[in-house]
């Protein structure tokens, strides 16, 4: 998860490092939701995992190509157990789901911890540019934060502009070299 990834540009091999950001959870801004959002139902999961495979089409640079398969394994808990209160789904109009952030424990067993990961967050290719992405980061956060998340981290492809754009409008900080978990602690107990 925390490797560089390898693409092909022009008969060239090109490395895209990945970059882990960090921010503080909150206290909800007071302002209306503008799509509805609620938490992500077993019953989504091929819906999630269709949605999941059209935003990754033809996305080498992703590392996993859309694999609809991996939705399933994050639920399983391959990457770190799910925080279901905060693995959200968006709706488009017509109710169907069309964006979706999953949120993982930085932590394994029972331990509890005050950090969150984002270990997905993608939007149907049809649905783009709708803010979508901005509202479930930004309901994602606070619900974090209401359950005692007081941070939480990403890690993204440096060449991905317009994720790199949305999470530094939320205030999200490059983590420095040290270890993610550790970062992520010192990150939390810094403010």
């Amino acid at each position: 998860m925390f490797k560089d990834v390898i693409r092909e540009t022009e008969g060239r091999v090109v490395m895209n490092p990945l970059i882990t950001l960090a921010a503080l959870t909150g206290p909800p801004e007071s302002r209306p939701s503008r799509v509805p959002v609620r938490p992500i139902e077993p019953g989504d999961l091929p819906e999630v995992a269709r949605v999941y495979s059209r935003a990754y089409v033809g996305d080498a640079a992703s590392g996993h190509g859309g694999d609809p398969g991996r939705i399933r394994a994050l639920f399983d808990g391959v990457h770190g157990c799910p925080v279901t209160e905060a693995s959200l789904v968006a709706a488009a109009p017509d109710g169907r789901i069309a964006a979706a952030i999953i949120t993982t424990d930085t932590t394994s067993g029972t331990e509890k911890s005050t950090a969150a990961f984002i270990a997905e967050l993608f939007t149907d290719p049809d649905h783009r540019r709708q803010g979508l992405a901005e509202e479930l980061l930004h309901h994602c956060m606070h619900t974090l934060h209401s359950i005692g998340r007081g941070t939480v981290a990403v890690t993204i492809d440096s060449s991905n502009a317009a994720a790199m754009a949305l999470y530094l409008s939320r205030d999200f900080r490059r983590l420095t070299i040290g270890g993610v978990v550790r970062s992520l602690v010192r990150f939390d107990k810094a403010s």
